[in-house]
């Protein structure tokens, strides 16, 4: 019996999705757990995987088709399965009444040598070359979102692969092509590119946004932190195999002060010790914010490692949805566009979002002398339908406490 390939619900918000293409051809044989075809939601590109192993007897949607959760994609059964599918199929009434006289013409065989593999038509061989062998989801995303086709665009990416920046280049290329051919229209003024339509995942943020605001009473605690630790850790492993960033000693540290303020974290009832730990990822058009799990059994380092692939993925828009899924907590770090401090919305689901500053060197006062030192500012908002101000000031204090000693997250 056929296995049914659906449409998956990839989201919390999601309803329909944009099935972006094929991974596998009819006829091929899927493993359980191959990836077999892409499907963009309203915050990302995410792969689909076989849950049934078989062949792929029958796809009925095409790529960039707009498809309702829950519609069947496609079958994956055995050979004979597909056979009877094909057999199945109604015969068109021109077929029924016999073949035409140039059908019925017989045409010369062409011999093959007895070491030459079957010829491959040329609407087969064209169909094996997939779009995503030439660039990934989110190229492809964005190119289809600004009207690109990608079969014009040169990539500089490695094996010819095209970028986001290739995109950039070919879009300016147009536009000024476009500007010496057509004079300039006077009588109307251009439409600034804010008033564009907005893409899936600005209208996914906006949509997250607003339940965020309008269902939850932020409040916000902020303190400010001495780093000069943390910064020599940073400095000193910098040209180590495995260097580590501020932002996978923050996460550690959140992590290790979480186990004692429980009201802080979401809990996932199939593991309740468990702390996974959100962080915010910067898109072109937004941001995502991918789960790193089981954070309390990851070293700082593991937890650097974890932190970047995701956020490559993410990047590439290669995110699954069990990887942007069940966050306890969350941190988003703006450190690195040199921002001081900020206020970041809780998303809805969860307790708390950590809003993280730059580092930098700030005068302090230090045994009624004035110096100057590293210090990073870190701001919690929090549900106050949950907790209350002091205990918030109680687990920064606890935060604070960890980042200043971080040589214990290496014991």
């Amino acid at each position: 019996m056929a296995n049914e390939i659906t449409m998956p619900k990839l989201s919390d918000t999601m309803t329909e999705g944009v099935f972006a293409g094929w991974r596998k051809n009819v006829g091929d044989r899927i493993e359980r757990g191959d990836i077999i075809a892409e499907v963009e939601t309203d915050k990302a590109v995410m792969e689909l995987e076989a849950f049934a192993s078989g062949i792929l007897t029958k796809t009925m949607v095409q790529g960039g088709e707009n498809v309702p959760v829950g519609t069947v994609l496609g079958l994956i059964g055995e050979a004979g399965e597909m056979a009877d599918s094909a057999a199945a199929q109604p015969i068109p009434p021109a077929a029924a009444t016999g073949p035409t006289a140039a059908e019925a013409t017989p045409k010369p065989e062409i011999p093959l040598k007895a070491d030459a593999p079957p010829a491959v038509p040329e609407a087969a061989a064209s169909h094996t070359e997939m779009p995503h062998e030439k660039a990934s989801p989110m190229v492809r995303r964005l190119a289809r979102e600004q009207g690109i086709d990608l079969e014009l665009v040169k990539g500089s990416g490695l094996d010819g692969r095209i970028t986001q920046e290739d995109l950039g280049t070919f879009a300016g290329q147009q536009q000024g092509k476009a500007e010496a051919a057509v004079p300039p229209v006077t009588s109307a003024p251009a439409v600034p590119a804010e008033s564009a339509a907005p893409t899936p995942m600005r209208q996914a943020i906006a949509a997250t946004v607003i339940r965020s605001w309008q269902t939850i009473p932020h409040f916000a605690v902020t303190f400010e932190i001495a780093m000069d630790a943390c910064r020599e850790i940073v400095s000193a492993l910098k040209k180590m195999p495995n260097p580590v960033g501020y932002n996978a000693l923050v996460i550690k540290a959140c992590v290790t002060a979480l186990a004692n303020f429980p009201l802080l974290r979401t809990v996932d009832p199939a593991s309740p010790d468990d702390i996974h730990i959100s962080f915010a990822v910067s898109m072109p058009d937004g941001l995502l914010l991918p789960v790193i799990r089981h954070c309390q059994r990851l070293s700082v380092t593991e937890i650097e490692i974890e932190s970047s692939r995701l956020a490559e993925k993410s990047r590439d828009g290669r995110l699954t949805s069990e990887e942007m899924a069940g966050g306890s907590f969350s941190v988003s770090n703006l450190g690195m566009y040199d921002v001081d401090e900020f206020t970041a919305l809780i998303m809805p689901g969860q307790v708390a979002i950590l809003a993280v500053g730059a580092v930098r060197e700030r005068p302090v006062v230090r045994s009624g002398q004035l110096a100057v030192a590293a210090t990073m500012r870190i701001t919690l908002s929090s549900d106050h339908r949950i907790v209350d101000g002091a205990y918030a000031a109680s687990f920064l204090k606890e935060l604070q406490s960890a980042l200043e000693k971080p040589l214990l997250f290496f014991m």
